[in-house]
């Protein structure tokens, strides 16, 4: 009994995961708490994690493991041995040695356990790993009996693989019982940013470690099988792209803990739905032949990692897994991999779903069905915004096909639209648009192609004209044909500053439903309404209406999809606005390439986030490598827009550093894209123009100190930003004129800051200040206008008011003229061993603003990762051993 009774050793350096601590906080009362995931997602650890937890409270904590031979009562005196050890109680010692001699019936020893418990004055908790195991005569009598009796202060904690036998639907109706499930214990695109980042010490990029994140899918051992992998590697990058579960430990772990115990057959019905994106029972009936599909599919998503959650009612296989199994196939005949693939094009194309139909019937080797079924497959594909596979696809047509077929060449048109085509598209829609021989429903098609084109190419002005052509009077079903004109009127108002009217065009869009053929159209409208809200300075609103459609969409369609990167690029904005600037940047992790492809104020927005946050880190030359990167898309999609805001953006970081040369020529740079925004095609977009520029000259103005000149174009740029209905502007604005009266002396600087700032917190803007200008926190400080809280938003403001620690001891003295006074704080605690996070706890601060004193620090100790740094530090006598 003793090795039942003993709990496993907690390996240091496991982390501490913020969700599960808070579902521990919120259900430790509960008498009863679940863990139920398959192999690999932690359960044990978190366990082990919980166990410290509630003896720091003062209960006291038993542990069992249990395993297949625990009948009634050989369970029921295992469990008194725990709870022995574990109260010190020799009561239960006395009535286990009592039961044994006697063979008391198992029911009988818990009823006299659950008295002994109900005596004790204090917390007891029993803990029951690998529970799955038991005997299923235990489970249904012993557990439930157990678990349905508990006194007040006994809390039972079980550990599964499985689904087991017990009353929970009863108990959580009760709220007795808490349930912990695999997806809550999958590793969140954050954590997995910070595991990485810790254990690698900092030698992945943002963006790898999402490309990891996504091929692990937040599965807590897959994580740990590639930081295994990548410890040692010398080209990480490399090593990412290569990562896979065809070799090394990661393949083992497949053979050894999942295949082992599969018979034949369910190996084989596993290999032979590799070839499946996502799975039901009727389609893997239909693949394999087995008539059992429907329960072969159940079990492995019950008690498996294999299954994963798909879109609506169906699953899919996890990627790694998946990778495994198709290595397998691989291996054995064409003639059967052929045949799965055809049985596979027959099922899809027989319900119309002619993408799959494709791709199976290419892999199958029937080119000629495979053109045909990628024909049809390209409308629904560029409506549900799947615009990869689209275009895909339509490479693959054979040119001869688009060109006899005029409706094939409108959906290849409107591809080419969302591809960065949007010329040709355009002239084959407005071809097709003015053609007499076209039908009403060919000819909406045709606007409908060109209107994409037009917000595609930025061209306001032309959506406007394209609306106003759209029919007034259709018959056709499709609601996609009602929902395009309000879409296009849509983002006709966002630009004008009608926010209300957008997000009330938006609603009616939305009415329609976001399946099928409206799945992009319904997008784009909530989009432009999270961007109405953006604009108008709510980012609590924007990040209320984006968050549950991001979650959604990456569920279903994967976090690289073009719906879940638009929701994802105005969402990232949101968040940095609300003062979380690594959530932001996760975010938008892996995914601008895909959204450099989107329309342009999606690009802006993420653009413009990913300068800040670079900013924020103390790396101007990141920020500016971005803008150049902005120019560059802006050139090649013929974008004067982008151009205007990487010309501004630009302005503004110089003239931060007043390196007034530089301003100047930006400043000629943006007066010569002037011309651009009086052509007809951009000329709607004058007045943002002017707006932009405005805002541009008054931060050169403010770093020459021509402080009448800087209150010229603000006033200009104040006004324009009242015409075009952009609040968080005019906030920023509001903000800037505040110190330019700060400057001059005058009693209106204190009334505009706090104006800008009341109006931040109703938005939940809390970067607001740091945003506008380095100087805006020191002012509002300074006008007695901030909380001690909103003191420490953006890293100056957090250097500037942070107190010294009382908890922690004093640095060693600073080596004169090396290190600041915080970098010899940070490179104390760096010594101790503290990660980012409790370096940042420790000193008040952020983990933002930790980072970029840790990067100072390893430039001027020429250290390239933490380890080193300390080892320099320890060497030049900064700190000791």
């Amino acid at each position: 009994m003793i090795l039942k009774t003993t709990p496993p050793r907690l390996l240091s350096g496991v982390v501490k995961r913020d969700l599960v601590h808070s579902f521990w906080t919120s259900a430790r009362e509960r008498s009863a708490i679940v863990l139920a995931a398959p192999a690999g997602f932690g359960k044990t650890t978190v366990l082990l994690q919980w166990r410290y937890q509630w003896m720091e409270h003062g209960a006291r904590v038993a542990w069992l493991n249990v395993d297949a031979q625990d009948e009634p009562v050989r369970f029921a005196l295992a469990l008194l041995h725990a709870l022995g050890n574990a109260s010190g109680a020799v009561v239960f010692s006395t009535l286990a040695a009592q039961c044994e001699n006697k063979a008391e019936q198992g029911m009988a020893i818990l009823t006299a356990l659950l008295g002994e418990v109900a005596l004790l004055r204090t917390e007891i908790v029993l803990m029951l790993d690998d529970a799955e195991r038991l005997p299923d005569v235990t489970l249904r009598t012993s557990l439930s009996y157990l678990l349905l009796n508990a006194p007040a202060n006994l809390h039972v904690v079980i550990g599964s693989r499985a689904a087991l036998p017990l009353p929970i639907s009863e108990m959580v109706a009760k709220k007795s019982l808490a349930v912990l499930k695999a997806e809550e214990l999958r590793f969140r695109l954050e954590e997995s940013i910070d595991l990485l980042d810790r254990r690698l010490e900092g030698r992945l990029s943002v963006h790898e470690s999402a490309k990891l994140h996504e091929a692990v899918q937040g599965w807590p051992i897959g994580l740990q099988f590639a930081i295994s992998r990548l410890e040692y590697e010398d080209d990480l990058a490399a090593a990412i792209n290569t990562f896979s579960a065809r070799e090394g430990d990661l393949q083992d772990y497949f053979v050894d803990a999942l295949l082992h115990d599969l018979t034949t057959a369910e190996a084989d019905f596993l290999v032979q739905i590799a070839i499946l994106d996502y799975l039901q029972a009727e389609l893997c009936e239909a693949v394999t032949g087995r008539a059992e599909a429907g329960n072969l599919l159940n079990h492995f998503a019950k008690e498996t990692p294999l299954i994963m959650a798909g879109p609506e009612d169906w699953v899919r296989l996890h990627p790694l897994a998946r990778d495994f199994l198709l290595e397998r196939l691989e291996h054995r005949p064409r003639t059967e991999q052929v045949e799965l693939h055809a049985r596979a094009s027959r099922w899809f194309a027989g319900r119309e779903r002619f993408h799959e139909a494709a791709h199976h019937a290419l892999a199958a080797g029937d080119e000629a069905q495979a053109q045909a079924y990628a024909a049809r497959s390209l409308w629904l594909l560029g409506a549900q915004g799947k615009l990869t596979e689209a275009r895909q696809w339509l490479a693959f047509i054979p040119p001869r096909l688009l060109a006899s077929d005029m409706s094939l060449k409108l959906v290849a048109a409107w591809v080419l639209a969302l591809s960065g085509r949007s010329d040709e598209a355009l002239r084959i829609a407005m071809k097709a648009a003015a053609d007499p021989a076209s039908t009403p429903l060919r000819r909406m098609i045709a606007l409908r192609v060109a209107g994409g084109a037009a917000i595609y190419a930025d061209r306001l002005g032309l959506v406007a004209e394209l609306v106003a052509r759209w029919p007034t009077a259709t018959t056709v079903d499709d609601p996609l044909y009602v929902a395009a004109p309000l879409n296009g009127s849509a983002i006709v108002a966002l630009h004008a500053g009608h926010s209300s009217k957008v997000r009330e065009l938006a609603a009616q869009v939305l009415k329609h439903g976001e399946t099928g053929s409206m799945r992009l159209a319904s997008a784009l409208a909530r989009t432009m309404t999270g961007l109405s809200h953006l604009w108008e300075g709510s980012a609590c609103q924007a990040e209320a209406v984006l968050q549950p459609a991001l979650i959604k969409t990456e569920r279903e369609e994967g976090r690289r999809s073009t719906i879940a990167c638009n929701y994802a690029a105005v969402l990232a904005a949101a968040m940095l606005r609300r003062g979380q600037p690594d959530a932001a940047h996760a975010l938008l992790a892996d995914r601008l390439d895909v959204i450099e492809e989107g329309f342009p104020d999606i690009v802006l927005v993420a653009y413009d986030t990913l300068v800040r946050i670079a900013l924020d880190k103390g790396d101007e030359r990141r920020a500016l490598a971005a803008l150049d990167n902005l120019d560059s898309l802006a050139k090649r999609r013929q974008l004067p827009r982008l151009q205007l805001h990487c010309v501004s953006e630009q302005v503004r970081i110089h003239a931060m550093s007043r390196r007034n040369e530089t301003v100047s020529t930006l400043v000629t740079n943006l007066d010569d894209l002037a011309p651009a925004f009086r052509r007809k095609a951009h000329l709607s977009f004058l007045e943002h123009y002017l707006l932009v520029a405005s805002t541009a000259k008054a931060y050169a103005a403010f770093a020459r100190n021509h402080l009448d000149e800087a209150e010229r174009q603000l006033q200009c740029a104040d006004a324009l930003a009242h015409q075009l209905g952009r609040s968080y502007d005019m906030q920023v604005l509001k903000v800037l004129r505040a110190l330019l009266a700060k400057q001059r002396g005058t009693t209106e600087a204190a009334a505009l800051m706090s104006e800008a700032i009341d109006l931040a917190r109703l938005g939940g803007n809390v970067r607001l200040l740091a945003d506008a200008h380095p100087d805006a926190t020191r002012v509002a400080c300074e006008l007695h206008l901030l909380s001690p809280d909103e003191q420490t938003t953006g890293p100056e403001a957090v250097e500037a008011t942070s107190p010294s620690p009382a908890s922690s001891s004093a640095p060693p003295p600073v080596q004169q003229g090396l290190l600041t006074a915080k970098e010899a704080e940070i490179l104390h605690l760096l010594n101790k061993g503290m990660p980012n996070k409790l370096i940042a706890r420790a000193l008040g601060i952020s983990s933002e603003t930790v980072k970029w004193h840790l990067k100072n620090l390893f430039q001027k100790l020429s250290a390239g990762t933490r380890r080193h740094a300390v080892g320099r530090a320890r060497l030049l006598g900064l700190v000791s051993e």
